[in-house]
């Protein structure tokens, strides 16, 4: 009898764990069917390393990619397709951030009852959030330049604009050497990172609100340098006496340096890490490169620079429209995505920020806009804004401009990167412009 209680004992344990694994293949199935449809090496999805069907389109209809009797084209517009070169990956698939190697199973129309079979034999349709328009915007604005553009929905995470430069029509891709070092299959907006230069002070900001009790009653004074740690911090100018609103506007790096001296190196190191800044964020299954803060020593020269975006500072341009979109959203960020339908399904959120200090620096932001950058620059834009000039060496500095606009038609976060270009302001603050514009008509 025992025997027998053993023996069923067995059966049933086998039986469970038969279903077990039967629910969990099926459960995998069902989420990562598409992944596993779209594997390069299915020979029923892809011919010589490239999709055998499927379309592509931008948030309006716009046909970025299609592939019609096996055949795979981007689109008719020599401009369209350049701009959209590592939002959609390129004929030899050297670009592992486009929608043609991180999208295939919904390219290829794959569900979980029907596999990759359809109908017509078309494929599926992925509709991208981005916007066509503003994709040759941001690339006739960076005009040729090396550099990063990203605008995001703060309300739904969706990204509509993404553009990296160089780039090249993949309709008739260049010979690009073996030593090249121009990074033309890097896309930068995901997989880049920078030093920020002036735009990290709005993290220092942060800090100090949360952390400085009589901040908005303190004096600052600026006689164009300042002795911190047996160096010298300098500004561009001698911005006089200030109150902190007035600090950041002019971008003094003297108040923002001795801040970060009196914050303290690991208080800053926790908020660049709680803002994402320092880790990798997610745009659907991709991951953006990591920025990173190092800690000076107590007091040092090199703590206060690093309050004011230099030193070591280094951040991902995603990532920093993913914070200034918190600030946008008092202190709630949403998940980016590429999917235009994706958010149908419900806005996943990070709140990242007390809603009080996204109030006030966006306050502080705006304020920047009206005094320093002009809005007579962004005309009919309701600006937020923070410029960076990154000084990277020999070369000249790389250009920031990131923030938001408020306007319930267009909730728009972006950050915005040109290299070696100088000025963020006048630089980097002409590309946003001119991509905002498109993304508000």
């Amino acid at each position: 009898m025992k025997r027998i209680h053993r023996r069923a004992l067995a059966v049933s344990l086998i039986a469970a764990l038969i279903l077990g694994l039967t629910a969990l293949y099926v459960t995998r199935q069902a989420l990562d069917g598409g992944q596993w449809a779209g594997f390069p090496s299915n020979g029923d999805a892809f011919v010589s390393g490239r999709i055998r069907a499927g379309t592509v389109k931008d948030r309006d209809g716009e046909i970025l990619y299609a592939v019609r009797d096996g055949e795979g084209s981007w689109a008719e517009d020599e401009t369209t397709r350049i701009a959209s070169l590592h939002l959609i990956g390129d004929r030899a698939g050297f670009i592992g951030s486009g929608a043609l190697f991180n999208y295939a199973g919904e390219i290829l129309g794959y569900d979980p009852v029907n596999g990759l079979y359809s109908r017509d034999g078309q494929g599926g349709v992925l509709n991208l959030s981005v916007d066509a328009d503003a994709q040759r915007a941001a690339w006739e604005a960076l005009d040729g330049r090396r550099g990063a553009v990203i605008v995001t929905d703060y309300i739904t995470g969706e990204i509509i604009c993404m553009v990296s430069s160089p780039s090249f029509d993949p309709e008739d891709p260049p010979e690009i050497a073996a030593g090249d070092t121009s990074g033309v299959y890097l896309n930068r907006p995901l997989s880049a990172a920078y030093t920020p230069g002036s735009i990290f002070k709005l993290v220092t900001l942060a800090a100090a609100i949360e952390n400085l009790d009589d901040l908005f009653e303190r004096d600052f004074h600026c006689s164009g340098s300042a002795q911190i740690g047996g160096g010298k911090v300098t500004c561009g100018r001698a911005h006089g006496d200030m109150k902190i609103e007035d600090a950041l506007a002019e971008s003094c790096n003297c108040t923002f340096a001795a801040l970060a001296v009196e914050l303290g190196g690991e208080k800053l190191r926790e908020y660049a890490g709680r803002f994402g800044l320092t880790s990798r964020q997610t745009v659907d299954d991709m991951r953006t490169a990591a920025g990173r803060f190092d800690v000076g020593e107590a007091g040092s020269l090199n703590l206060g620079w690093s309050g004011a975006g230099q030193y070591h500072d280094l951040v991902n341009p995603a990532a920093m429209a993913r914070f200034v979109a918190a600030i946008a959203g008092r202190g709630d960020t949403p998940r980016l995505t590429l999917r235009r339908d994706y958010t149908r399904l419900g806005v996943t959120s990070d709140h990242i920020m007390a809603a009080a200090t996204a109030e006030k620096l966006g306050e502080i932001m705006e304020y920047a806009v009206a005094r320093t950058y002009g809005a007579d620059n962004f005309p009919g834009l309701k600006l937020h804004a923070k410029s960076g000039t990154a000084e990277v060496g020999t070369e000249k500095p790389n250009a920031w401009f990131v923030g938001y606009i408020e306007d319930p038609r267009h909730p728009y976060a972006f950050a915005v990167c040109v290299e070696n270009a100088g000025s963020g302001a006048s630089q980097a603050g002409k590309v946003a412009n001119a991509v905002l514009q498109a993304c508000t008509q």
